[in-house]
């Protein structure tokens, strides 16, 4: 099972192309992607029993739908180079666009939709190198249209809405000048900072005081959390400030008040490869997906390792001559509830692949009062 996103309150996940929603007795089916047409052979493999199971068997599984909750009733998903849109809770959906033709499995990242000021925004993920990746827009869902066209970066990992002051922040990858965390306006990213892997980042966690964000770079022995104070958004040389390192890339991110306190919290993937980008000779620096989290009683330095994670072990990682089988990577994708904590979803991991649990407000608390130690997997609850 993949865990998506909290829909009017409940878990919302998936099974291959199949929707779930959490009720009274556990999780119930409430719709199905539909295959697109022209999808053929290559959209089976990735996303449809049995064929999917036969290549992840192989490979490790690799996400390959996405859903997000836009509001009570419109959700959007993605599946392999197709975008979908519901209007009936996910009962029953439309394929409304194709996105580029060498979009990733899952179409865009989990981070690249957001919804600011009634506008639904969209940051597509080419791996090429050759498409211009775009931030669309719509304001229904089925119709869109190019708010920026980002001809000099390679694809674009998040598009979120700050939350304090309803700006819509963008960030991309990969190589050196493509790296850029900044913000949209008047139809083109301008860059808070970029130019070198200080600025590669997946998603973003905002504070009152500050952007957090953890470095996505597999070949960097050490991955920093950096943090940037609001003061310093539109100075000339921002220089944030390392808050905490990791030793794998860090993906996702959530942030979760509880009490006078605002936790952020960050997941890592343990990467199988190297990176197509980065230099030509290169290490693989990568050793748990795990998840991370600090609060502002500390500003955001004292680091707690909630869970952690390894690669679930394949065939393709033992023979596999030339590297021509691809390796998928190992992730912990992150959801917040308000009422109940933060959701945590290990994928393609060594134990507790599929699985959803919850950090609770009161492990947070029982952190913040040094009443607990780090969390050990079995202070992971299952959701109520």
């Amino acid at each position: 099972m993949k865990l998506q996103t909290i829909h009017d309150g409940r878990i919302l996940a998936t099974v291959g192309r199949t929707i779930y929603l959490e009720g009274g007795d556990g999780a119930a089916t409430i719709g199905r992607l539909p295959a697109p047409p022209g999808g053929g052979v290559g959209f089976a493999l990735k996303t449809t029993r049995p064929f999917r199971s036969l290549v992840t068997t192989v490979t490790g599984r690799f996400p390959a739908v996405n859903v997000w909750s836009i509001d009570d009733d419109l959700l959007l998903a993605s599946a392999d180079r197709w975008l979908y849109r519901s209007t009936d809770d996910g009962q029953t959906w439309e394929v409304v666009r194709t996105l580029p033709a060498s979009s990733a499995p899952m179409g865009i990242l989990p981070s690249a939709v957001c919804v600011s000021d009634g506008t639904i925004y969209l940051g597509e993920y080419p791996l090429d190198g050759e498409t211009t990746p775009r931030i669309l827009s719509s304001q229904d869902g089925r119709t869109w249209s190019t708010a920026a066209a980002l001809a000099d970066v390679r694809h674009v990992h998040a598009v979120q809405e700050d939350p304090y002051t309803g700006e819509v922040w963008v960030t991309t990858g990969d190589a050196d000048p493509e790296c850029r965390i900044g913000r949209l306006r008047d139809g083109r990213l301008e860059p808070v900072g970029s130019g070198d892997q200080t600025w590669r980042a997946v998603e973003l966690a905002f504070t009152p005081s500050a952007v957090l964000w953890g470095v996505d770079s597999v070949y960097s022995e050490r991955k920093p959390i950096r943090k940037l104070s609001r003061d310093r958004f539109d100075a000339d040389d921002p220089r944030p400030e390392t808050v905490h390192e990791l030793s794998s890339s860090v993906y996702y991110a959530e942030t979760l008040r509880v009490g006078d306190e605002l936790w952020a919290l960050f997941s890592t993937s343990m990467e199988a490869g190297t990176d197509s980008t980065g230099p030509k000779s290169q290490s693989v620096h990568s050793d748990r997906a795990a998840v991370v989290a600090a609060s502002s009683a500390s500003e955001f330095t004292d680091w707690h390792e909630l869970v952690a994670y390894r690669k679930r072990t394949t065939p393709a990682d033992h023979v596999n001559p030339g590297h021509v089988v691809p390796i998928a990577n190992a992730y912990v994708f992150l959801a917040r509830d308000p009422a109940r904590g933060v959701f945590v979803n290990p994928y393609n991991t060594d134990r507790d692949d599929g699985r959803v649990r919850v950090i609770s407000n009161r492990m947070l608390t029982g952190l913040s009062a040094e009443r607990e130690g780090p969390l050990e997997r079995k202070d992971a609850q299952k959701p109520a």
